[in-house]
């Protein structure tokens, strides 16, 4: 009996993984229907029509007249409403918003069917329907709204309750919350990064602005359908309609008028380059396609049944950053050491002669020092005679291609086996940053090193079965799938790395750290109409495999200056009327052109359990997350006035 009970409890966990909560892309419309004195008009019959796309759902006013549609895509829907002994009712332009419930209240005239009643001002503006808290920004507010990088996310700092420092919209924080409290999705899956989860507002799927329809974001008082964070981001992809319909667009930023920083005109340097392009095109409509089957050429057409969109986006950008480096001067490079003691003296010596070690210029450090420029400017402090300042501009690249594709299709409509539509996204972005300088850092120290860069190629998709049963049942079954390689790395390997004393060294230290995150995600949510309950049901399901592979420290670095077993040869008070600092300064200059050995570093890493330390092998690392939850929850509309909602839910956070 237990064997038998442990097998059933199996089989119902492997079957919840299989079904898995959902990532809303879809809203819903609710309603009252009433006669001319108030009262409710029972068995009405009301049906639900997409104005784009001619997709409709029919439903019936329960015996108190209110009607429930859900889990239906945004958009603008005619509801008309016909009952014996009253006149048609047709109410055009009613706006369905994702992750919202939209109320309408239709007052009936007495008269015939025949005749018809536009209703223009039934849709309640006051959301009197759902505790959350939730804006939505739809396809008119993300094309007007002045976006100069083409994101709409950027747009939820607008929103009340959120927190930006600065113009990092990425970064900010709900409610006084953590960025970790943020879940957000793209078409109903995860679409967060993954592996770097501290950047509350950022898809990784990086959304194009002229595919995103809307977005909402909720702010508080979350239902139980919704989970992974205090707040939600749900972002839904354009579709294509009955018509077909496109555009282009190009994006021009250029600061040939702008003025050059202070310290570039401090230091005679030229004013960094800031160019940005951006061009792309959209198009969707309907499907027709010739059929060639039996030889004779037939037209099918997709209108009310298949649609598709497409969306290109290309971004170009070069721009540069101001930077200033630490670096000898000539003559302290040949040992010559200038300084002003505390008796206000100014006094040379030559370190070399000073040092009791004997120790000459070391050709190997002269070469390494050759391939730093001299110093330009005085600004980044320093003596001025032994260790000043290398200022220059340093260029960077960024190209990006976004490309995003949705089909949607209506395969059975109205059967005994209900109705049954398929949808499918798929965006992709490519993108290349050479040399990395705002991002992270890792650009060449001085003109004419080795960069490091940053590349990716992100993957998202999606398909989804939407099924509804008669008038009361939908269910709606989702997959998404994300992949996104980065690439951090450089132009080249280095056999040694060297680290100066005091200044800048010419070798970039960074080293490649590569990563990818892997999101497989099942989703199932059920609605059920039942009288004036509105009931949900689901469950989510994500498997996140995180690897990551870190070269760090694997290259041996050497750095000059000095320890207590390899002293520089001379004392403080060699230094006629020297201080700490100069004596410091003084220690720094005859390290770096002699040579001398303060350690040496590197980093062993294993590659299998038994292989021990290994030099050269990377740190490898694979992380793999199993996440699951469920819920269930009821819109209770208790009266026309009063809805009560309540709900549970269940999460189980698996062990990494």
């Amino acid at each position: 009996m237990r064997k038998f009970t442990k097998i059933v409890l199996a089989s119902l966990v492997l079957l919840l993984a299989q079904i898995a909560i959902f990532a809303q892309t879809s809203g819903s419309l609710s309603g009252s229907v009433s006669d001319p004195n108030g009262a409710s008009v029972a068995g009405a019959s009301v049906t639900v029509r997409n104005m784009a796309t001619n997709e409709g759902r029919k439903g019936t006013a329960n015996d108190r007249g209110l009607f429930s549609f859900d889990l239906i895509n945004p958009g603008e829907y005619v509801v008309t409403i016909e009952a014996n002994g009253f006149k048609k009712s047709v109410a055009p332009n009613v706006i369905v918003s994702v992750s919202k419930d939209t109320q309408l209240s239709v007052s009936l005239e007495i008269g015939v069917a025949s005749e018809t009643v536009t209703v223009t001002s039934g849709q309640e503006v006051i959301n009197s329907s759902s505790p959350t808290l939730t804006n939505v920004i739809n396809i008119r507010q993300v094309v007007d709204l002045p976006l100069g990088g083409r994101n709409p996310v950027e747009l939820a700092g607008l929103q009340a309750g959120i927190s930006v420092v600065g113009e990092n919209v990425r970064g900010a924080s709900v409610g006084g919350l953590r960025q970790t409290a943020v879940n957000l999705t793209q078409d109903g899956i995860n679409s967060m990064d993954n592996f770097v989860k501290t950047s509350s507002f950022f898809a990784i799927s990086a959304p194009s602005l002229n595919s995103t329809a809307e977005f909402s974001i909720t702010t508080g008082t979350v239902s139980s359908e919704a989970g992974r964070g205090a707040a939600q981001v749900n972002l839904v992809t354009k579709g294509g309609t009955n018509e077909y319909h496109g555009g282009a667009f190009f994006q021009v930023v250029n600061n040939w008028t702008d003025s050059n920083i202070w310290f570039n005109n401090w230091n005679g340097q030229p004013k960094p380059i800031l160019r940005q392009h951006f061009y792309g095109f959209d198009i969707g409509g309907p499907v027709h396609f010739l059929n060639f089957g039996e030889g004779v050429p037939k037209h099918w057409s997709g209108k009310d049944k298949a649609f598709f969109f497409f969306s290109y986006e290309k971004f170009n950008q070069s721009d540069a950053r101001a930077r200033n480096r630490t670096v000898l001067t000539p003559s302290a490079r040949q040992g010559n050491f200038t300084y002003v003691g505390t008796d206000g003296v100014q006094r040379t010596v030559n370190l070399l002669t000073l040092s009791n070690r004997g120790f000459g210029l070391n050709p190997l450090m002269t070469t390494h020092l050759g391939l730093i420029p001299a110093p330009n400017n005085t600004s980044c402090g320093g003596d001025t005679f032994n260790i000043s300042c290398f200022t220059f501009n340093a260029a960077q690249s960024t190209v990006n291609d976004k490309y995003v594709f949705r089909y949607d299709h209506q395969l059975v409509k109205d059967t005994f086996m209900g109705s049954h539509k398929i949808e499918f996204v798929y965006s992709k972005v490519i993108t290349r940053t050479y040399p990395d300088v705002t991002t992270n850092g890792i650009d060449a120290p001085f003109p004419g090193g080795v960069n490091g860069f940053q590349a990716s190629s992100r993957n998202l998709w999606t398909p989804a079965l939407v099924s509804t049963f008669g008038s009361n049942w939908t269910n709606v079954f989702r997959y998404g799938r994300q992949w996104a390689p980065v690439d951090f790395n450089r132009d080249s390997t280095p056999t040694l790395i060297l680290g100066l004393s005091g200044i800048t060294s010419y070798d970039n230290n960074f080293l490649p750290q590569p990563r990818d995150t892997k999101v497989n995600q099942y989703t199932d949510t059920v609605s059920w109409v039942n009288g004036n309950h509105l009931w949900k049901f689901g469950a989510d399901f994500q498997q996140i495999l995180g690897i990551s592979r870190n070269d760090a420290g694997i290259i041996q670095t050497i750095t000059f200056g000095r320890n207590n077993s390899n002293e520089v040869g001379f004392l403080q008070t060699s230094l006629t009327a020297a201080n700490d600092t100069i004596f410091g300064r003084a220690q720094s200059v005859y390290a770096n052109i002699t040579g001398l050995l303060s350690g040496s570093t590197r980093t062993f890493n294993v590659e299998t359990p038994t292989s021990g330390f290994v030099p050269g092998a990377t740190r490898l690392r694979q992380v793999r997350g199993r996440d699951l939850a469920l819920f269930a929850q009821d819109q209770w509309r208790m009266k026309s006035n009063f809805t009560l909602n309540y709900g549970i839910r269940w999460d189980f956070m698996g062990v990494p």
